[in-house]
């Protein structure tokens, strides 16, 4: 089954984190169609020139103002169809379509068939500071249940997944989405439940792994790629940001615990991943 995956990419091919980390993890890469979405930095001449036609001050896009995206799409296509990627499995936005804001991005996955969003360093940069502000979380309001790929210091020499799982709609909806993602893949998925210190009982536990099993079964997975851990802590996210760094998976997926509206990035477990882990790509599911 194919994967279509909307891609936020920078005109600085330094910044290509997202799409490098899409190369070195996937091995089955004829399952993924890639739309590439170009994310100006806050000081580039388009979003000046945004800024001013907004303000009735520019009323017409100069013509060399997208040389940089032309130049950064052209590396970017080397790269891609140089791990593997075929031509015609990627699309390309053009200038006109490039973005400055976090906002923008909802429009965009309001008009295409989005599977999943993956976000670079320049991508997630914008998504802290949106974050830290304390205004309304539209971003991706249109879409709830698409998951955010969010590759902000990735180890390209990392292999499997941390799968965190509570028993949540959410958590599930992730298994769900890695079991058809991963058809094909070679990577292990550990499932890891986080239990109270104090509690001896584990049958809830392993009543969430049978119904991972089940799910990502349901989706063609190979079960017997699954790993199953369960981790006694007091502190969810202190007990999963430890078991990505001692595992060294290249992946950490997680539903959005404690986030009963569904808005990106308002669970505690999340933000603190968010800005705390390095080394895996954080995988969030809404």
């Amino acid at each position: 089954m194919t994967t279509n995956l909307l891609c936020t990419v920078s005109e600085d091919p330094n910044m290509f984190n997202g799409l490098h980390f899409l190369c070195r993890f996937f091995e089955n890469k004829d399952n993924l169609k890639l739309t590439l979405l170009c994310m100006a930095a806050p000081d580039s001449q388009y979003c000046r020139w945004e800024a001013g036609s907004n303000n009735g001050k520019a009323k017409t896009l100069p013509n060399d103002l997208d040389q940089n995206w032309k130049s950064a799409q052209d590396a970017a296509l080397r790269m891609l169809q140089g791990d593997g990627f075929k031509p015609e499995d990627i699309s390309i936005k053009n200038s006109s379509s490039m973005i400055c804001r976090m906002e923008d991005i909802e429009q965009e996955i309001g008009n295409e068939p989005y599977d999943a969003v993956v976000m670079g360093r320049r991508g997630l940069n914008r998504l802290k500071d949106f974050f830290g502000k304390s205004i309304s979380h539209k971003l991706l309001a249109s879409r709830p249940e698409i998951p955010l790929w969010l590759c902000r210091k990735p180890d390209f020499n990392r292999r499997n997944v941390l799968l965190c799982v509570d028993g949540s709609d959410s958590a599930y909806s992730m298994a769900r989405y890695l079991g058809k993602t991963l058809v094909g893949e070679s990577h292990k998925v550990t499932l890891c439940h986080i239990n109270k210190i104090k509690t001896t009982d584990r049958s809830g536990s392993y009543d969430i792994f049978n119904r991972c099993e089940e799910i990502m079964a349901a989706e063609g997975f190979d079960t017997g790629l699954l790993r199953h851990i369960i981790f006694p802590s007091d502190s969810c996210r202190q007990a999963i940001l430890d078991n990505a760094n001692w595992g060294k998976f290249a992946v950490v997926a997680t539903g959005a615990t404690n986030n009963p509206r569904k808005r990106l990035l308002y669970g505690s477990i999340t933000s603190f991943l968010f800005t705390e882990l390095s080394g895996s790509v954080l995988l969030v599911h809404p």
